[in-house]
């Protein structure tokens, strides 16, 4: 809510632990959809755990925001008048980048890695593992009373989700892929 050239300050009260989501708060179809957004994450007191919860503790963190890009809105001389009608993204990208310029996560077999994912698209995304599974651990930075197994977790936009799976053992230098 910043007029041009100005600034605007918000404070909010980090009182539980969990990944969330901020993006614009003015004109959100259109700036959200052109990337402005990102993660806050609020740490617990028990370190190295996602929660003030023991069995949500974890070797590595990743922390993936999910999201798209249509080039004609992004193209587009006045993205304002853009009919989101049309909205068709041709990049699907992860961290801002689309593959093969996505990042690895680096993990030895047997550590637990914590995936956050954060939908900031518009698009719903099914994310896979493959090669193996995890434990859904938390929903819209909430620690789930239980948990449940996954292989595909479909990210609705604006949702966000903690996902603990453990790295199978497998050949050094083997690589695992994560998709939508």
């Amino acid at each position: 809510g910043a007029a041009p050239g100005g600034t605007t300050g918000y404070t909010f009260t980090a009182d539980r632990p969990g990944i969330f989501l901020y993006e614009s708060g003015t004109n959100s179809s259109v700036q959200t959809a052109m990337g402005l957004y990102g993660t806050v994450i609020v740490r617990p007191l028990l370190p190295g755990a996602a929660y003030e919860d023991a069995s949500t503790a974890f070797d590595k963190e990743a922390v993936l925001v999910l999201g798209e890009i249509d080039p004609d809105l992004n193209n587009s001389v006045d993205p304002n008048t853009f009919d989101f009608l049309n909205y068709d993204p041709q990049y699907w990208l992860i961290n801002g980048k689309a593959y093969p310029d996505t990042d690895p996560i680096v993990a030895d077999a047997g550590e637990r890695v914590l995936l956050r994912y954060v939908n900031a698209g518009l698009m719903n995304h099914t994310m896979n593992t493959l090669g193996f599974h995890g434990e859904v651990i938390g929903q819209e930075g909430n620690q789930l009373n239980f948990s449940y197994e996954a292989v595909a977790l479909t990210v609705g936009s604006g949702q966000t989700f903690d996902l603990l799976a453990t790295v199978p053992l497998a050949d050094p230098g083997s690589q695992f892929p994560i998709y939508s």
